[in-house]
């Protein structure tokens, strides 16, 4: 009963997180570059940002502890770092670089980076900036699919061969 009330949350706050993600990397990236004013585009951002780190934050949390407690509960931290817990590895390293971004460097680098935007409001250096965290962006969202596969593979991986 534990172990499914915590793959459920585990799985639901993944999706949610996840799908935060692409919708700022699909959608809101691309509705920003038709703003012409780039005060206008980084207050955009910021809005979005400001609103969408705290959750973030919090759903990096719920699956960082769901997936700690099933890690105990069922025996698996012995299989990290190992052949047979490949995919299981995969996924907690890519937990861990999420959780060093959005507890370190995105409130110290991002948040300091958009406000200096904002005092400089330079157009070319502020698209050159959203151009990068764009591609950022991208990356980040293909390496949490990445994340999410690897967790069904680990789960399912011998039934799909």
């Amino acid at each position: 009963m534990l172990f499914t009330g915590m793959l459920l949350i585990h799985v639901l706050a993944v999706i949610v997180w996840i799908g935060g993600l692409a919708f700022i990397t699909m959608l809101i990236f691309p509705a920003m570059y038709r703003i012409q004013e780039p005060l206008q585009k980084v207050l955009f951002f910021q809005r979005i940002e400001h609103r969408f780190a705290p959750m973030a934050r919090i759903y990096n949390a719920v699956v960082g502890i769901s997936g700690f407690v099933m890690l105990v509960y069922t025996g698996w931290y012995s299989l990290l770092f190992t052949l047979d817990g490949l995919f299981l590895t995969i996924m907690v390293l890519i937990w861990v670089m999420w959780a060093v971004m959005l507890f370190g460097l995105e409130p110290l680098v991002i948040k300091k980076m958009l406000d200096s935007m904002v005092k400089k409001n330079e157009k070319m250096e502020i698209d050159a900036i959203f151009r990068r965290m764009n591609v950022m962006h991208w990356v980040l969202l293909f390496v949490s699919l990445v994340a999410a596969g690897s967790g069904v593979m680990f789960a399912h991986g011998p039934a799909l061969f």
